[in-house]
């Protein structure tokens, strides 16, 4: 089936995500023809966002990120610039041939604040394959960038998120690196 309506991709891949067991639930959001919040891996914390941008007709961008851990971002603080940016060029050099894009928000001090992933396809190409290739390959990205962060500098303590919130967080608190 040819999908050529932003309604037909957004009935497929809710029906998908659905048949697989995510928790999907629609974000308001002004610039886009359609925004679903998911949990990815399916049945955890973590969340994935697809959307379908007005601004870029039929595409379909997968998005996720992490923002960094108050601790490692101590110890960012107190690396000199030069050590700091050779890490940061580590990592953009393995991450070079990922199928996922990414983007380290650095401040003004060149301290890493948070990291976003995206994944984008356009309608020509949704499958069901590409949706889960699309969130593997995000959950993938992150999932490195965690694993960096953590064995540069060893696991944050992970403060608990009371109950009533831990349906609440943005795709910025996906995980503490």
């Amino acid at each position: 089936m040819e999908i050529t309506t932003n309604e037909q991709a957004k009935e497929l891949i809710q029906k998908w995500l659905t048949e697989n067991h995510h928790q999907v639930s629609d974000v308001k959001d002004e610039n886009a023809n359609f925004h679903i919040e998911i949990d990815y891996p399916q049945g955890t914390m973590k969340r994935q966002r697809l959307i379908q941008p007005k601004e870029y007709p039929s595409m379909v961008l997968i998005l996720n990120g992490v923002s960094i851990a108050p601790e490692h971002l101590e110890k960012l603080k107190k690396m000199d610039s030069e050590e700091r940016e050779a890490f940061y060029s580590e990592i953009r050099k393995e991450l070079l041939f990922v199928e996922s894009s990414y983007d380290i928000n650095i401040d003004e001090e060149g301290v890493a604040k948070q990291v976003q992933f995206s994944y984008e396809f356009y309608f020509d190409a949704l499958t069901k394959t590409q949706l889960f290739r699309a969130l593997l390959m995000n959950y993938r990205t992150l999932m490195y960038i965690v694993t960096k962060f953590n064995d540069k500098f060893g696991v944050p303590a992970m403060s608990a998120m009371p109950q009533q919130h831990q349906h609440e967080e943005t795709s910025e608190q996906l995980a503490r690196v």
